[in-house]
């Protein structure tokens, strides 16, 4: 009896030590990993959400570019994170969906792996190539990437990742096998295609917009339904002739598995009333976003959207026949 008495006390003293740690969080610092390069609208995203939630929270959130893999590296850094709330990570239909279905070895299962804070972006994918390349419109560079197959160069920010798979599924919906090549992040692609070493890419909206709006690049190919107001001029898939082309992509924030409820839901909180700020929903649209509707941001619907997308990449993997490294 005196036994039971004791380890009840010792238990009780720990709950009360976590819930105190609990309601004192955070008392330093939060690190956010980004794993993707800094420059790209994931990096860019993750630093408005990190300066919004650091002052609703009352501690800086400091983000940590570790980029590779397509993503996984950096993921993978996240996933193993100690669970206390002071390591969170940025996700997207890349990392946290697509990757299951075109990395067999991939070090983490984000189904499972992950307790997820909430969508914060959404954005639209498009085709951009270098500005000489010889097609004005998206018909003319399917015929071109027709009579040119492997000579078409379409760089991609690693195997798993938004671009991959958003060309992957382009070029099964137009019927050709272009030669793909691989970089580490959205600023090395970007700089091949600037000076031709490479003809294009395929990615965000959020990133590629301002190249295209500058005339550096040539964009067409939106895959969405409908024009964005962000770059008028650029006809969607269904105008050109492709409609099963669409992929818009989402961004968000996760923590390790394991966290513990009260700290998960102050980070859901505060993730919750950075997307209600005005000035946060004006930045994403500045960089060619949108914040998703309430209805859509949640830590448990950011899980439904990473089941969904898991089995719709998985689909376009099995029709690719598989995917490998550096394909």
């Amino acid at each position: 009896m005196r036994i039971d008495r004791l380890m009840a006390a010792l238990l009780g003293l720990v709950l009360l030590a976590g819930t105190a740690r609990a309601q004192n969080y955070p008392e330093r610092p939060i690190t956010l990993i980004v794993p993707f390069a800094a420059g790209g609208a994931s990096d860019v995203s993750s630093r408005i959400m990190a300066e919004s939630m650091g002052k609703i929270l009352g501690q800086s959130i400091v983000v940590e570019n570790v980029a590779g893999a397509g993503g996984a590296t950096g993921s993978l850094r996240g996933k193993n994170a100690t669970p206390d709330g002071y390591t969170i990570g940025f996700g997207h239909m890349g990392t946290h969906a697509a990757s299951v279905a075109t990395n067999p070895k991939l070090p983490y299962d984000p189904r499972k792996d992950f307790d997820y804070l909430g969508v914060h972006l959404t954005t639209p994918n498009m085709i951009i190539v270098r500005k000489d390349f010889p097609a004005a419109t998206l018909q003319e560079f399917v015929a071109w990437a027709k009579a040119n197959g492997k000579k078409l160069k379409m760089g991609h920010n690693g195997v798993g990742s938004l671009s991959h798979l958003t060309c992957l599924l382009f070029f099964q919906q137009a019927g050709v096998e272009p030669t793909y090549v691989v970089y580490r992040g959205f600023g090395q692609t970007i700089n091949d295609i600037l000076s031709g070493a490479i003809d294009g890419t395929c990615d965000l909206v959020a990133s590629v917009r301002g190249h295209v709006m500058g005339g550096s690049v040539r964009g067409f190919g939106l895959a969405a339904a409908q024009r964005t107001p962000l770059l008028p001029d650029v006809p969607t898939s269904i105008e050109g002739g492709l409609p099963g082309f669409q992929a818009e992509s989402w961004l968000g924030l996760y923590a390790p598995k394991g966290l513990p409820a009260p700290i998960l839901a102050k980070l859901r909180e505060a993730a919750v009333k950075a997307l209600d700020d005005p000035m946060v929903q004006q930045k994403f649209q500045d960089i060619g976003g949108s914040v998703p509707p309430p209805a859509d941001r949640g830590g448990q619907r950011m899980l439904e959207i990473v089941n969904r997308d898991v089995e719709r990449w998985m689909e376009v993997a099995r029709k690719a026949g598989g995917v490998e490294e550096g394909k």
